[in-house]
């Protein structure tokens, strides 16, 4: 008989799903995640593209854990190598990575939120969706969790961070804001009144029109800022324009 991979228990699981978005949610996540991979520190957040990200969930065995996620959000986000795995990843996938605390280049970011707290790596599982994503982040204070397949303790982080995963987007299910209502809008009056733009022509000028800077609509389109770059230039050219100004007699028609 096949050896079955670690299975979460159906109760714990049930019990996350019900309770996303209140604090106990958090509380049975560590437990959860203490005694399959001696877990210390749980950290979850959505991020829409372009945006900073909002904290779902941050319980932690050690103090100061609301102000290591303030710091994260405000500070460090853009140096976490989980935000190239993310951009890196195609909408409707998942992704996982490991970062461990020598990997951390910007000195303030490894301090709070490693060297302080003592945490050796933290594991992370995410979710990347159509213009959003959610990442559930495991801290170890003596690390070891590593990214083998074989591992049971990885194994079965995964299959709790499935379930995770899963109970966090009941809490991220909203509209959408005014500034991506704005950008949807742009893109579809371009779509009618410029056809002949490329779809990823159309979301570069949608979003510069919007003011957007190349490095914010590359972040946002998982693309490179030197692909912006060239894709505002194709727009241009294709269109006999000089620039984004040239968009707005048709888009305020």
């Amino acid at each position: 008989m096949a050896e079955c991979p670690p299975l979460l228990d159906p109760d714990v699981g049930a019990a996350l799903v019900e309770t996303a978005g209140t604090p106990v949610f958090g509380l049975l996540m560590l437990n959860a995640a203490q005694r399959v991979a001696g877990v210390d520190e749980i950290f979850a957040y959505h991020v829409q593209d372009g945006q900073r990200p909002v904290a779902l969930s941050s319980i932690s065995e050690r103090g100061d854990h609301d102000l290591r996620a303030r710091h994260y959000a405000e500070r460090f986000y853009h140096h976490d190598p989980v935000v190239h795995a993310r951009r890196r990843t195609a909408a409707g996938r998942g992704f996982v990575a490991c970062v461990r605390a020598g990997e951390i280049g910007l000195r303030d970011y490894r301090a709070i939120c490693f060297e302080q707290p003592r945490f050796a790596d933290k594991l992370c599982f995410g979710w990347r969706g159509a213009g959003r994503a959610i990442v559930l982040s495991f801290y170890r204070r003596d690390g070891g969790v590593g990214m083998q397949g074989d591992s049971d303790g990885t194994a079965a982080l995964a299959a709790l961070a499935n379930v995770g995963l899963t109970a966090l987007a009941r809490q991220t299910i909203a509209a959408p804001s005014p500034e991506g209502r704005i950008v949807e809008r742009l893109e579809a009056r371009l779509a009618r009144t410029f056809p002949s733009l490329t779809l990823r022509e159309r979301q570069v000028a949608a979003r510069t029109i919007a003011g957007w800077t190349a490095e914010r609509t590359a972040d946002a389109l998982a693309i490179r800022r030197s692909s912006v770059l060239t894709y505002r230039q194709r727009a241009y050219q294709r269109l006999g324009f000089s620039g984004a100004s040239d968009f707005l007699p048709a888009i305020l028609d």
